[in-house]
């Protein structure tokens, strides 16, 4: 989806520009949430906050930040092999995620069992 650009409305993903060429620094999003409310100044970790805010943000909008650290952006058409980069990592994650719940599952389902006994 749009960002929704509206100054009443406005979320995390609004600040972060279109295109790789346009990324922007972790730094300079915080700055950039800050000054739009997203983040309290006061906050003791405003970069943890903000990670928050892109990692919900990121159940509506496709946002990639590059592996340098150099920047966050929301690919363009011409980004295509960073979002196929991007689908991969993600599935990977998933997939490993996945096998350590399928680890602790049948852990469980052995203890419940009484197939193996705590020492």
């Amino acid at each position: 989806p749009k960002a929704t650009g509206n100054e009443q409305d406005i979320n995390v993903a609004d600040l972060i520009p279109i295109g790789r060429e346009n990324a922007i620094t972790r730094s300079y999003l915080v700055t950039l949430c800050v000054e739009h409310g997203l983040v309290d100044e006061k906050s003791r970790d405003k970069d943890r906050i903000m990670r928050k805010l892109v990692e919900r943000a990121r159940l509506d909008y496709t946002i990639l930040n590059l592996s340098n650290g150099d920047g966050y952006y929301r690919p363009s058409i011409k980004d295509i092999q960073d979002l196929q980069k991007y689908i991969r990592q993600e599935e990977n994650r998933a997939k490993s995620t996945f096998r350590n719940i399928t680890n602790a599952k049948a852990l469980y389902e052995d203890y419940i069992h009484n197939r193996i006994e705590d020492d």
